[in-house]
C-alpha cells in the first residue's frame, strides 16, 4: 500500500487552489492552536452534513455517547441556525467555526471564509466513496456514483480531484489513514504554500 502522503504530491498540481498567503513564523500546520482549528472544523462539518443534508435531528446527534462539550455546542448552534435561516450550507458553516477558533487562537490566518467552505467541502468526495466502499461496491462503481452525484459542481468538485480521491479512498483503511487524508484535501486546498513547507520536512531523505 503506498502512503497516502506521497500519493497527494500528483494531486497538488491538479488541484485548483484557493490559497492563503505564506507564513513566515515556524510552520502553521504543525502548531497546536492550528490543529485544534482543523479539529474542530472537521467536526463541525460532518455535524453540519448529518443534520443539513441527512436527516439527523437534533435529539438524535445529542444523544451520542461520545459527544464532548464543543459537540453538543455545535449541534445546538446548527440546529438553531437551521430554524433561522433554513441553511444548506455546511462548509460554510464549518469554515466559520474554523476561523472563530483561529481568531480564539490567534492564529496569524487571513480569513477567507468562501476558500475554506469550498476545501471542507470537498471532503463529501471521501464520505460518500467511504460510504460506497463500506457497502462492497468496487472502486469503479464508486468512482461513476459520485461524478454523477457531484457533476453539477465543477469548480468545487473537479472532476480530476475526484479520479486521484477515489483510489486512495480505497487504500485508506485505517480510521487514521482516513483522517490523513482529510487533512490533505482541507491543507493543500487552503494552504497550499504551507503544506508543501510541511512535507519538505516530513519527506524521508533520499540514500
Amino acid at each position: 500500500m503506498r502512503n497516502p502522503i506521497r500519493q497527494f504530491l500528483a494531486l497538488i498540481a491538479l488541484i485548483t487552489a484557493v490559497s492563503s498567503p505564506a507564513y513566515a513564523e515556524g510552520l502553521l500546520l504543525d502548531r497546536s492552536g492550528y490543529k485544534l482549528c482543523e479539529l474542530e472544523a472537521f467536526t463541525a462539518l460532518i455535524i453540519a452534513r448529518n443534520g443539513m443534508h441527512l436527516g439527523n435531528t437534533r435529539e438524535s446527534l445529542l444523544s451520542l455517547k461520545s459527544n464532548g462539550e464543543f459537540a453538543i455546542a455545535t449541534i445546538n448552534e446548527l440546529y438553531d441556525e437551521i430554524a433561522k435561516t433554513g441553511s444548506k450550507d455546511h462548509g460554510g458553516f464549518a469554515a466559520r467555526k474554523f476561523y472563530a477558533c483561529a481568531k480564539r487562537e490567534v492564529l496569524a490566518v487571513g480569513e477567507n471564509v468562501d476558500g475554506a467552505r469550498v476545501c471542507l467541502r470537498r471532503h463529501d468526495i471521501v464520505f460518500y466513496v467511504y460510504s460506497d466502499r463500506l457497502k462492497g461496491r468496487s472502486e469503479a462503481e464508486a468512482l461513476g456514483r459520485i461524478k454523477r452525484f457531484l457533476a453539477a459542481q465543477p469548480q468545487v468538485y473537479p472532476p480530476a480531484l475526484i479520479d486521484q480521491i477515489v483510489p486512495m479512498v480505497y487504500r485508506a483503511t485505517t480510521d487514521d489513514l482516513e483522517f490523513e487524508l482529510r487533512q490533505l484535501i482541507f491543507q493543500s486546498c487552503l494552504f497550499p504554500a504551507d503544506w508543501k513547507a510541511w512535507y519538505a520536512t516530513v519527506q524521508p531523505q533520499k540514500q
